[in-house]
């Protein structure tokens, strides 16, 4: 603003000044048109004294030159110094005057050693019949005023030495204020600051004081707003992180937390009892403090998988240690929680369930030898009795027959579900098993109509398996169909190979044999679906106890599937019949 109002100040000072020259020049004109003598009467001590008076009039310099460049007039000088003079014919505001009709220019004078602003216009006047072919008369000499130019500079100077002192003064003012105004608006966003710093640092109960309803003071109130949302959240996890607590604390289990490192980073008081984990367990890694082969493989599958990993193995520092183990992966696979489930009362109860029923399933099996021996050997005699004797000695016959065959199924379940059944694995293809089969079914499947459909090819491999528990799978899921399937129905075994990508979370490729049989019987309700493959579980009780079901084939069956690591499984629809499979890898 300084710089733009001196320039202005000074062209304005300068139009100005031209114009008061002008108008001077011009007065001046008119008081010597009226003044001077003719031209051939022009003479120093004449003209000089004119001059000078309007010099004193006007408060400038004012010069009068003739036609032939001659100074017959000068304010600032007198006599000798006046007639001393140079010409001034060629100075270009009197070129300009006499060519243009006025002349302007700003130089330094030689004769004052000074610098003016001069203005001159050529004097006309009418002599006798001489009229110039303007009209405006003879030219008779050229008038000039002049003014110093440093008065102009002066004032100018002035000028600008105010506009610099308000410049100053505004400048001073504005700092004043904008540092008055930043202090008003700093203030509040630096008890924000602090505040943030104080949340940062933990302290969740600071607030900044709400002074004003602008858009700071909104600003506070939203701050203190977020504050009580992050106290109520704050509260709430906490809360949920006790609750968590005292349940891990109290669990049954042993839950740890690991990272992708294997390295321990949570355990409960029962992980910390099962493994025997030292006080300082936290960080390091879990096969440097229990060195299980089972567990570390277990948690390795996991981390390849990234799926949850089942197992059942055995700590080295239970009494009798038998334990269920999940490996579950977290955080995308950088964190892993391990849940240790101590099976062993279970174990032992099953042992001594198994040991209780093989135990007497054995016992039992002499007494019903002998009372099989003696209702044979009363039937077969030929003494004289009656038909009801007959008839007591035949069910005699039949129900011995028929614990014999519950005795026979109880102990075999029970050394399967003990472990104690040696697999005689042998290459061998599944047709081999049609005609014993057709032995066994045929009168059966005559007396019923039933058809029994062998679907299995020729160009299937062969396939690794114990032939004699194979039969038995065979033979008990035959034997279910023809049961369960009315007469005149159709059976149908077949078999094929399947390639499957994952087998138990593993992502090793492997294929598998799939072994079908389907029945066209009753078919089983939804609700009993899941509960076909337990021990003495009937879906007809009345139906099962006529056809003398021991209730433990499909449980039998489901052993040996799993001693040849495969699975079985069913498909039913009510009323239809149904189809079980069995999958073992080849």
């Amino acid at each position: 603003m300084y710089f733009y109002l001196a320039t202005m100040l000074k062209d304005s000072m300068s139009s100005h000044i031209t114009s008061e020259l002008e108008a001077q020049a011009a007065l001046t004109r008119e008081f010597l048109i009226e003044k001077l003598p003719a031209k051939d009467n022009f003479t120093y001590d004449l003209i000089d004294p004119l001059v000078d008076r309007l010099g004193k009039a006007n408060n400038a310099r004012v010069t009068f030159i003739g036609l032939d460049g001659v100074v017959w007039g000068d304010t600032e000088r007198d006599g000798q110094a006046l007639r001393a003079m140079n010409n001034h014919l060629t100075r270009p505001e009197v070129q300009d005057a006499i060519k243009k009709g006025n002349g302007i220019r700003d130089r330094y004078s030689d004769t004052t050693q000074t610098e003016f602003r001069y203005f001159a216009l050529p004097i006309h006047r009418n002599v006798g019949a001489e009229v110039s072919p303007n009209g405006e008369g003879t030219l008779i000499g050229i008038c000039r005023v002049a003014l110093p130019m440093v008065a102009v500079n002066t004032a100018i100077g002035n000028l600008r030495r105010i506009v610099l002192i308000a410049s100053v003064a505004g400048l001073i003012l504005a700092i004043v204020f904008s540092v008055f105004s930043t202090s008003v608006i700093t203030k509040p966003i630096q008890k924000l600051t602090q505040m943030t710093q104080s949340l940062a640092a933990g302290n969740i109960n600071s607030r900044v004081p709400v002074d004003s309803r602008n858009e700071l003071g909104q600003l506070s109130q939203n701050f203190n707003l977020m504050a009580d949302r992050i106290q109520e959240q704050i509260d709430t996890i906490s809360e949920e992180h006790r609750r968590s607590a005292t349940i891990l604390r109290n669990m049954g289990e042993g839950v740890l937390l690991v990272n992708g490192a294997s390295e321990i980073t949570y355990a409960n008081p029962t992980a910390i009892s099962m493994l025997a984990l030292p006080e300082a367990y936290i960080g390091k890694a879990l096969i440097e403090i229990n060195r299980i082969p089972e567990l570390q493989a277990l948690l390795k599958k996991a981390e390849q998988t990234e799926t949850i990993a089942f197992a059942e193995i055995q700590l080295g520092n239970l009494r009798e240690p038998e334990a269920e183990v999940t490996v579950v992966p977290v955080s995308a696979g950088q964190e892993y929680i391990i849940v240790v489930h101590d099976v062993t009362k279970e174990r032992q109860l099953e042992r001594i369930r198994a040991d209780f029923v093989a135990n007497v399933s054995h016992e039992l099996r002499t007494p019903l030898t002998t009372i099989r021996g003696y209702a044979e050997t009363l039937l077969s005699e030929n003494s004289v009795r009656t038909k009801t004797a007959e008839q007591f000695i035949v069910k005699i016959l039949n129900h011995s027959a028929r614990l014999t065959r519950l005795i026979s199924d109880l102990l075999e379940l029970s050394r399967l579900e003990l472990g104690e059944v040696e697999l005689k694995r042998s290459p061998c293809h599944l047709n081999t098993f049609h005609e014993p089969l057709l032995d066994v079914f045929e009168p059966l499947l005559e007396e019923s109509g039933l058809v029994l459909k062998w679907e299995i090819p020729e160009k299937l491999p062969t396939v690794n398996v114990d032939p004699q528990l194979f039969m038995q799978i065979f033979v008990n899921l035959i034997d279910n169909a023809i049961k369960y399937t009315p007469d005149g129905g159709a059976i149908t075994v077949a078999a094929d190979i399947c390639r499957r990508e994952e087998i138990e979370g593993s992502n090793i490729a492997s294929e598998e044999f799939i072994l079908s049989v389907k029945d066209t019987g009753t078919g089983i309700p939804m609700e009993s679906q899941s509960r076909v493959f337990e021990r003495f579980y009937r879906v007809d009780e009345g139906r099962a106890r006529e056809m003398g079901s021991t209730g433990l084939g499909l449980a039998i069956v489901k052993h040996i599937v799993r001693c040849h690591n495969g699975r079985i499984w069913l498909e039913s629809t009510l009323g239809q019949g149904s189809v079980f499979y069995v999958a073992v890898p080849l």
